[in-house]
């Protein structure tokens, strides 16, 4: 690579950046319903392979594959409402909590004292606003709702354009070599992106379901919330499940002041996220990405900075997405290699 050619490629990248900031209102919309609308393609092609169901066209499963979908969203986004609410009504017994547990470290430090704990209580008053928090979370739920219309928008018309987009593309493309090595192009991105992100899905159902269980046998307050929380944070690489079962332990802890029970708890959904992630996640996803633990990393803090947690969520995919655009230029040929696992891009 030429200093002319790294000079155009890091102006492109700037570039390219400040539009994915400036332009996240709009842009991440349309990328998170292009994530979904591959989950929903590879969750018709599974219901397709259901004995007795090989029969249904493909407007049917995707029919059905999006009212699943549809109603999978709605009973978490009620069970999300619900739960929250029942979080904000707790604000006093997590300040009692906080303040008993602050009074005990003050007593270990030899801090006690009326002004020490009256300094805590203005601090936990002046810094907790558990109804505050969860009401500004139900605020922004409506938000929320209408991204969601609008992505689900964009995934029924997206759907509808996959029939006619071979024609497109001969259309565009009337050369024969060109047009195959386009089409090798998209069924590549496809393949990758619809085995990764329909079985992280099912993966991340299993350990919603698993830590479930072990919150309902322990008796765990809304224990159905925290488990969708655990399987939402699943899909951020290596520090999404230690979020996940993080924000439970702390729950737990202030809810009960039980430290038996939060060590229990502790060690049941670890064991949970061990099972699932050194055990049935390397042998189910047998098709990697073909990322570099490295890149995965540096793609994981580089979306989060610019997209948040969706951007974390969705950090993986969009790296692959790029790593297989930039395989194609002579160029950039040699970033994609060096951010491979093992340099082989075909």
């Amino acid at each position: 690579m030429s200093l002319r050619d790294a000079f155009h490629v890091t102006a492109l990248t700037v570039l390219v950046g400040w539009v994915l900031v400036i332009g996240k209102t709009v842009i991440l919309p349309v990328v998170v319903a292009v994530m979904l609308t591959y989950v929903l393609v590879g969750a018709s092609l599974g219901l397709r392979r259901v004995p007795g169901l090989s029969w249904v066209p493909d407007w049917l499963a995707y029919v059905l594959a999006l009212t699943i979908f549809g109603l999978a969203v709605a009973g978490m986004s009620l069970v999300a409402v619900t739960n929250l609410r029942n979080i904000a009504q707790t604000e006093l017994a997590f300040e009692d909590r906080l303040l008993e547990w602050m009074a005990r470290l003050a007593d270990l430090l030899g801090m006690q004292g009326v002004q020490t704990t009256d300094a805590v209580r203005d601090f936990l008053i002046s810094t907790l606003d558990v109804p505050g928090l969860s009401l500004g979370v139900l605020s922004s739920a409506a938000g929320v709702g209408g991204y969601t219309v609008l992505i689900a928008t964009y995934i029924v018309f997206m759907v509808a354009e996959r029939a006619p987009m071979s024609r497109k593309i001969d259309l565009v493309l009337p050369d024969m070599s060109e047009r195959g090595a386009a089409i090798g192009i998209f069924r590549r991105i496809n393949e990758q992106i619809v085995t990764y992100l329909s079985t992280k899905t099912l993966i991340n159902v299993i350990v919603g379901a698993l830590s479930w269980v072990v919150m309902w046998l322990l008796g765990i307050e809304n224990a159905m919330f925290w488990a969708f929380l655990i399987a939402l944070f699943n899909y951020i690489p290596y520090v999404g499940s230690l979020l996940g079962v993080g924000v439970v332990l702390v729950y737990t802890l202030l809810a009960t002041a039980n430290i038996q029970l939060t060590l229990l708890a502790l060690v049941a959904l670890t064991a949970a996220q061990v099972y699932v992630g050194n055990w049935l996640e390397p042998r189910v996803m047998s098709r990697s990405l073909n990322l570099s633990p490295l890149t995965v990393l540096l793609a994981l803090v580089l979306w989060s900075s610019l997209w948040g947690l969706p951007g974390a969520i969705i950090a993986v995919p969009m790296t692959s997405i790029l790593l297989i655009a930039l395989a194609q230029f002579r160029a950039t040929r040699v970033v994609a290699v060096l951010a491979s696992r093992n340099g082989d891009l075909y």
